[in-house]
């Protein structure tokens, strides 16, 4: 008979492998315009894929603070791609344009850490999303006073 796994972990490894196999569509053309582009992708499609298996197989507080931190990091560099360009590489500095598959796999990589969170223990699960919370909104304010272009 088969293990059942938290729903929790099942939600954290679908969206974790969606969002892995979007940048891996990509790889290929990523490395057509740069070998870094491309290596980026592979890179985040492996640990994404990675991230999948582990969170049903072994779901340690490591891991998932290490996923949450991961996806916060893919989201960081999707949201500078997009506002500011890509920081080095042939289009440094020009901003690329959002598209339907980029948004699609920026919404599963929030609803992996939205997942990775509620897998925590209660009092750390708590503690984290309370810390994202106040990085979010402090974000929000440097970008609303003019601190963050």
């Amino acid at each position: 008979m088969g293990r059942s796994h938290d729903p929790r972990a099942e939600w954290a490894a679908v969206l974790s492998l969606g969002a892995a196999l979007i940048h891996f569509g990509v790889v290929g053309s990523h490395f057509q315009e740069w070998w870094a582009y491309g290596m980026f992708f592979l890179a985040a499609s492996v640990g994404q894929a990675v991230l999948a298996a582990l969170v049903l197989l072994r779901p340690r507080t490591w891991l998932l603070l290490c996923g949450i931190a991961g996806n916060l990091a893919l989201i960081t560099m999707y949201v500078v791609t997009r506002t500011n360009g890509p920081p080095m590489g042939p289009h440094t500095g020009r901003a690329e344009e959002a598209g339907f598959f980029d948004v699609a796999c920026t919404a599963a990589e929030v609803g992996t850490i939205v997942a990775l969170v509620a897998l925590l223990p209660p009092t750390l699960g708590r503690r984290t999303a309370t810390a994202l919370a106040v990085a979010g909104s402090a974000l929000w304010a440097g970008r609303w006073y003019g601190i963050l272009l």
